[in-house]
Parts: C-alpha cells; structure tokens; sequence
C-alpha cells in the first residue's frame, strides 16, 4: 500500500514539473504584443486572438503550451490577459496582420 502512495506522489510531483517547464516558456503577454502593434480596439484585439485559437486548433497545437489566461491589475481594474509562447506571439502577429490587409 505504501508504494502505491509513492509511486501516485512521483506522478503528481512529474506532473507539477512538466506544468513548470510549460509556464516557463510563456514570456509574453498578448496586451505587450498588441499594445506594439498599435491595436488598441477590442474589437481587433478579439479578432486576432480568435484567429489564433482556431489556427491552433485546425493545426492541431496544444493549446496549454502555448497560452494561458491571466488576470493583471492595472492599478485599479483587474483586465484578463494572455500569457504566450514565442510561437503563440508569431501566430498573433501574422493574424494582426490579416486584419488591416
């Protein structure tokens, strides 16, 4: 019984590494990426994400490698966020892109 409990807390404890390294890899946050771009509409903003996800879907990427929602404080106002990959920023600057062609 007692290997059993050791062998289960290996496995949360790999698990909580594998989670570690995802998250270390997420060095940006979508509002930067925009914020460098100049889109400031939400409407934009909403678009490029979406077409990002649906990109990221049709081609099959883990999705929780490459983003995760975050909650930042400006100071006053709790904004939802996005914490990316390098390749998630690439994604969200080419569907910018498509929105003013």
């Amino acid at each position: 019984m007692l290997k059993l409990y050791d062998y289960l807390e290996a496995m949360i404890e790999e698990s909580n590494n594998r989670q570690r390294f995802i998250e270390t890899k997420l060095n940006y946050f979508a509002s930067e990426i925009m914020e460098t771009l100049h889109i400031e509409d939400a409407a934009e903003i909403a678009l490029s994400l979406n077409r990002t996800f649906q990109a990221c879907g049709i081609l099959h990427i883990p999705f929780n490698r490459n983003f995760k929602k975050v909650y930042r404080s400006d100071g006053e106002n709790l904004i939802a966020d996005w914490k990316i990959s390098s390749f998630a920023c690439y994604l969200i600057i080419i569907n910018c892109i498509g929105v003013y062609a």
